[in-house]
């Protein structure tokens, strides 16, 4: 993890500071994050998959569909996928009409998976108090 008392203690501007300790803060959360769900056999890019299925209206999304609806554009969304379907998240089934369209669905294996993945990411890596919760979520906000 970063040494972020060598940031802290330099005598660079407060801008320079702020940015530094955020790109090490989302590293470091990141790194936790991956660590906490691995007993779940997930990454986050699929964490992230099953995050957007779980929340789709018709249960079933488009490989293009769950792309547009990820927070990260990530190009290993068909490997993930397929990673998602052996250890039996989701099924994938071709379109009847047109088979170049595959069409994905949480099984509910992959859907209490992404429950019990969420909550430990939430548990483990947001380890602060209400008001502290709603302060940072009104500055990350800010435009």
């Amino acid at each position: 993890m970063a040494n972020k008392n060598l940031i802290i203690n330099s005598n660079w501007e407060l801008d320079q500071k702020l940015v530094t300790l955020l790109m090490c803060t989302a590293q470091e959360l990141a790194h936790d994050m991956t660590m906490n769900i691995k007993r779940f056999n997930l990454s986050l890019i699929q964490l992230q998959i099953l995050h957007v299925l779980s929340e789709a209206e018709g249960e079933v999304l488009t490989v293009n569909q769950i792309k547009k609806l990820m927070i990260d554009d990530s190009p290993n969304v068909s490997r993930s996928l397929n990673k998602l379907m052996e250890n039996k998240y989701i099924v994938k089934k071709r379109n009847k009409k047109d088979q170049r369209i595959v069409q994905i669905k949480l099984t509910p294996l992959g859907r209490k998976i992404h429950i019990d993945a969420d909550n430990e990411v939430i548990k483990t890596t947001v380890n602060l108090t209400d008001k502290e919760k709603e302060q940072l979520y009104q500055l990350l906000t800010k435009s």
